[in-house]
């Protein structure tokens, strides 16, 4: 998950006149604790609070703040470049044993516009296609076929693997 941090400078940063119900609301994180952020951020120095009525809050990012933000958004990319770079290597490696176990042939079925089914054929394209031939399922594996299976359901069927389940990060 995103640290609250940013996801809490982010909103205000788009929306300054939300309330921390707003926030806690548009975030995912609870009331009590996009309060506890909001003083924390402010503390800080990152976030300044204006009162506009008796009840009502505006917030507004610092120039510190703004620093912070932009600080965080280059630490959540590089960590999501990071996280893909040990996904691609795990598959690697899953396809590289299986390879060597001896399929050649793969069926891939799953969600085709997930993620994961992204990253596989990527992988594939780029390291095994002088090696091995990847389908498109769903379709039932003939002999020497293994399917690559997207779900999360737990798969005991021969000639099947869950690649959620059988790669390690």
């Amino acid at each position: 998950m995103l640290n609250k941090e940013l996801l809490i400078l982010d909103r205000i940063y788009l929306k300054p006149e939300a309330s921390q119900r707003e926030l806690a609301l548009s975030t995912g994180i609870s009331l009590g604790q996009t309060n506890i952020t909001i003083k924390k951020l402010t503390f800080d120095g990152f976030l300044r609070q204006d009162a506009v009525g008796k009840r009502k809050i505006k917030y507004s990012l610092t120039q510190r703040g703004l620093a912070e933000r932009a600080r965080l958004s280059n630490e959540a990319v590089l960590l999501t470049i990071q996280n893909y770079r040990k996904i691609k290597r795990a598959v690697i490696a899953l396809l590289n044993k299986l390879c060597s176990d001896g399929y050649k042939e793969f069926i891939l079925e799953g969600d085709r516009r997930g993620e994961m089914h992204e990253v596989i054929a990527d992988v594939f394209d780029d390291n095994f296609r002088e090696k091995a031939t990847l389908y498109w399922g769903p379709q039932e594996p003939k002999e020497g076929q293994l399917v690559l299976n997207l779900d999360r359901r737990f798969l005991t069927e021969k000639h099947y693997i869950n690649v959620l389940h059988e790669i390690t990060i």
